[in-house]
């Protein structure tokens, strides 16, 4: 299963005024394609996480302090008409001028919304820049609200520093950025229903130690309150969500990933003779092929004709597939019943053996009590031989009489007889 780079990009922080910027901070883990992660979280520079990249794919969290995640119901299902509806759904929700923003549109599930993140353009085209002049190739760039986990029947909360990230089963995730951390649990409780509902917090065990007693005294105001420590943070729980988050992609529309075709044929150029030339070659011999097969097919329907007059005398020779046809149809309608049935069986065996042997021209038959005397001319005495033979496997008797040289050929008398007779 291939593995995933999950690169969870920091803000940037300036020292003083005037000052260059720190170096990009991020934290990264390798997953395999279902989120279990294969290794331990790492911090540094961008460009130290690209040089952890290899050849796996990379996945880019950003702040969710900077994402609007959504769900307006829209008219339309899908579609390039669907992007350019988006903005006017969310516009009254926006303090900024929907010109400003960049929107990306995720894939409609079971509820009636459509998942929408908006996100600043200035802010996007700095997270490009960052991660170009880092080197971290990715073609994904998700909002770390976006993979949040879900907790049936409860709120899903997250504890990171003095973020407060909320999920909710129906409502995409938000993050809450307000000290102290008392007022960030009122806030998202406060936004729920009148009864007291269900929570699991998920909090780094530092976090936990700085807030352990407001964390323990929050379960009098909830129906339930379960804690979950994060030994090495929020990165593997988040990295562990990516493949059943369903989150939507920022990198849509302009921000698209391009992908550059760029062929060079100087390499394949002596390939491509060598194929050239085996294509032809390989033409060639099925023509040869074909041609000789027919050249054998003549032949066999000349001795198949020569057959035919041998075994009805007198009657009028039909073209060499019709005679074919009369004389299988009369072996199959009489074979192994009558007097006949030993001269059948001899003409059937001999019908296969001379197909197996080229060149080979019947001079005289004649059939008597059983017995089945044959004068051929055929190029060796080993194709006499292999007549023999095909006799033999067909339990008709066959024995070679006498063999004389003539014509550069040789001219040979066998003898058959059907075994038993």
């Amino acid at each position: 299963m291939p593995e995933l780079l999950v690169v969870r990009l920091h803000p940037v922080s300036v020292t003083q005024t005037g000052a260059a910027p720190s170096p990009p901070q991020a934290e990264w883990l390798v997953v395999d394609g279902n989120g279990a992660r294969r290794g331990n979280v790492s911090w540094g520079s961008l460009s130290d996480a690209a040089a952890a990249q290899g050849s796996r794919k990379a996945v880019v969290l950003v702040p969710g302090t900077d994402v609007l995640l959504a769900e307006p119901v829209l008219p339309l299902k899908g579609g390039a008409k669907l992007a350019q509806v988006v903005p006017f759904a969310l516009e009254e929700h926006l303090a900024v001028d929907v010109e400003d923003l960049h929107f990306a549109v995720g894939k409609r599930d079971s509820r009636p919304g459509t998942p929408v993140a908006a996100v600043s353009r200035a802010r996007l085209d700095e997270w490009v820049a960052l991660l170009r002049d880092a080197g971290l190739s990715t073609e994904t760039l998700y909002a770390e609200t976006s993979v949040l986990p879900t907790v049936t029947g409860a709120v899903a909360m997250l504890i990171d520093g003095h973020r407060l990230y909320v999920r909710r089963e129906t409502q995409p995730g938000t993050v809450i950025e307000i000290e102290p951390l008392i007022e960030a649990l009122q806030l998202a409780l406060g936004s729920g229903e009148e009864s007291r509902e269900h929570v699991t917090i998920f909090v780094s065990e530092d976090d936990y130690e700085r807030e352990r007693e407001l964390l323990e005294d929050l379960r009098e105001f909830t129906a339930s309150l379960q804690l979950k420590l994060l030994p090495d943070g929020p990165l593997p729980l988040l990295a562990s969500n990516i493949a059943k988050a369903g989150a939507v992609n920022l990198l849509q529309g302009a921000y698209a990933a391009k992908t550059k075709l760029t062929v060079s044929f100087a390499p394949w150029r002596y390939a491509a003779i060598l194929a050239t030339v085996f294509v032809a070659a390989h033409i060639g011999v099925k023509t040869w092929q074909y041609y000789h097969y027919k050249k054998v097919e003549s032949l066999l329907d000349a001795q198949i004709a020569e057959t035919f007059q041998q075994a009805l005398p007198g009657a009028p020779v039909p073209n060499t597939l019709e005679a074919r046809r009369q004389v299988e149809q009369i072996l199959g309608q009489l074979r192994g019943t009558g007097p006949t049935s030993g001269m059948l069986t001899t003409l059937a065996m001999l019908s296969e053996a001379m197909a197996q042997a080229p060149n080979t021209a019947i001079e005289a038959l004649s059939y008597r009590n059983n017995v089945t005397d044959l004068r051929v001319l055929t190029p060796s005495v080993d194709v006499l031989d292999r007549i023999r033979q095909v006799a033999g496997e067909r339990g008709v008797t066959a024995e070679i009489q006498s063999t004389n040289p003539r014509d550069s050929k040789v001219e040979g008398r066998l003898q058959f007889k059907k075994a038993g007779a």
